[in-house]
């Protein structure tokens, strides 16, 4: 009878134990993770993006990713144009996104396009583009 006495205080002792432990107080949620993130805006969309321009103006050049953006009207209509016509006529529209830079074809569409879009037939493409303007002068005013 000894042991079943024994057994049974080590029971009940286990089970007031683990009914403290489970009785305790928790923490709420806020004490510990902070306030609940607030996934609506209170600012209108005009704010939003006067915002991100403004964020966009105000950060140094040496902290900002990629090249720095052009000026406003630094590049026309028909440049850009004639820049995807010269894209177009290389075949680099036909190898699509994913076609991997390391290929032969890729290379020699791409030098083809480099070739053309710093060659004559750039000017060429944007005097056609631009009304006739004079090829001359177009490549005059591309090569300075």
């Amino acid at each position: 009878m000894i042991r079943s006495q024994n057994i049974l205080g080590i029971a009940i002792a286990l089970g007031l134990s683990t009914a403290a432990i489970v009785s305790a107080q928790t923490v709420p949620a806020e004490e510990w993770v902070g306030p609940p993130i607030q996934f609506t805006s209170t600012l209108s969309r005009a704010e939003v993006q006067s915002g991100f321009v403004h964020t966009a103006q105000t950060v140094p050049a040496e902290q900002r990713v990629g090249p720095a953006d052009p000026g406003p009207g630094m590049v026309s209509r028909a440049m850009v144009e004639a820049d995807r016509n010269l894209w177009l006529r290389a075949g680099l529209a036909e190898l699509g996104e994913h076609d991997d830079a390391v290929t032969p074809t890729y290379r020699e569409r791409m030098a083809n396009y480099e070739r053309m879009r710093n060659g004559p037939e750039f000017a060429i493409e944007l005097s056609r583009l631009s009304g006739g303007a004079s090829t001359a002068a177009l490549t005059k005013t591309g090569a300075e």
